[in-house]
């Protein structure tokens, strides 16, 4: 655990390495499951500027080098007008270069806008269009890339709004969440298979749900109990309780109440699942662009009721200046890494480490001290754009 002079250290050498940086966020760190080592990517500035709304953030889980997820993908959701280039990119963790992959946006279209990114086991890459809607798949994205629409107008409307994905390694499938299927009160998650094309499109419909208003959602697939989670932007309140939902594979829903939350919560606009413990992550609006983290403990919720649990939860950090993008939070694959994408400001990627095993802490000391003896231009061991 990192104590509390460690953790004045970080902050105080964030705020340095952060000074005059318009909108640079400060972080204070409350919890026991980050260790309060934070890094930066200057995504705009490294991408020439072309990236101005940040969205989507996936780790590519083919990247894996020296125990580190090496490659990020991410989309820019805003018009290709200017100096600006929508559609989808790479990261470079280790070096900070940015390149664009493709799936340009136009001017003349915003609803072309991508939004979502997810990534396969081999490293095929699917980027969604909420307001389309369209869903690609695009093979070998770093060579010759092949890509592939798998998903147009699914319902039985123009108005399918698929606003998250997620990749079901197992089987190849891809989690649509949808926050307006035939219309803008009707709330769904759907399952694509593989063989999916515009043309033919192949997916089963596991849930659906007609609002009374329009209640916008997020959700992400969890490797760790092989579900799907999801949450409204503003969490409802069941039995004088905020709550998340648990979406089995078979279309089985459970709803999770926030032991000890009594108000409804404004989420940020992202939803992460911890493939290490199976932990939710939540990113909570307390005003204007500041933020405060929480973590649902799912692996060790009480049932209270069939279909009803009980799981606790943990102030894990607060920021200031520090609002996360459409999509935008995510672990990496071995849940060692915390990766946020802010889209204001400098439209910039950070990284928080996860805290690591006991036995390891060591070595793990060790790596960061090396870490800060070689910064590297535009990825560093803490933030410094």
């Amino acid at each position: 655990m990192t104590t509390t002079y460690h953790r004045l250290l970080l902050t105080s050498l964030l705020a340095a390495g952060l000074a005059g940086v318009s909108h640079a966020a400060t972080f204070t760190f409350t919890g026991t499951h980050l260790n309060g080592s934070v890094s930066s990517i200057p995504v705009r500035v490294n991408s020439g500027n072309t990236v101005g709304t940040i969205s989507g953030v996936a780790f590519d889980p083919t990247s894996l080098s020296g125990g580190q997820y090496s490659r990020i993908y991410f989309t820019n959701r805003e018009p290709t007008t200017g100096t600006a280039k929508g559609g989808y990119y790479s990261l470079d963790v280790p070096t900070g270069t940015v390149t664009f992959l493709g799936l340009p946006s136009n001017a003349a279209d915003n609803n072309r806008n991508s939004s979502s990114i997810a990534v396969n086991n081999s490293g095929s890459v699917y980027v969604g269009q909420d307001v389309s809607p369209r869903i690609y798949r695009i093979d070998t994205p770093l060579g010759v890339p092949n890509q592939v629409q798998i998903l147009g107008n699914y319902a039985g409307s123009t108005d399918d709004d698929p606003i998250s994905i997620a990749v079901v390694p197992t089987t190849n499938q891809l989690l649509v969440f949808d926050q307006g299927l035939d219309n803008d009160l009707q709330v769904a998650v759907s399952i694509v298979e593989p063989s999916s094309t515009s043309g033919t499109p192949v997916f089963a419909t596991i849930w659906s749900d007609t609002q009374t208003v329009e209640a916008n959602l997020r959700g992400t697939y969890s490797s760790f109990d092989n579900n799907a989670y999801f949450t409204y932007l503003d969490t409802p309140i069941v039995s004088g309780m905020g709550a998340i939902y648990r979406l089995s594979l078979g279309g089985a829903l459970d709803t999770i109440l926030l032991n000890g939350i009594s108000a409804s919560w404004n989420i940020d606009d992202s939803i992460a699942i911890n493939p290490a413990d199976g932990s939710a992550w939540l990113p909570v609006n307390t005003g204007g662009t500041d933020r405060t983290y929480y973590r649902v403990d799912l692996a060790n919720m009480t049932l209270q009721s069939p279909g009803v649990y009980l799981a606790n939860v943990t102030q894990e950090f607060t920021a200031l200046a520090f609002n996360a993008g459409l999509n935008s939070v995510t672990f990496s694959p071995d849940g060692k890494v915390l990766a946020v994408g802010t889209p204001d400001g400098a439209d910039t990627i950070y990284l928080f480490q996860a805290v690591p095993e006991p036995t390891s802490l060591a070595l793990v000391g060790f790596v960061a001290l090396a870490g800060l003896a070689r910064r590297r231009s535009g990825y560093s061991g803490l933030a410094d754009n």
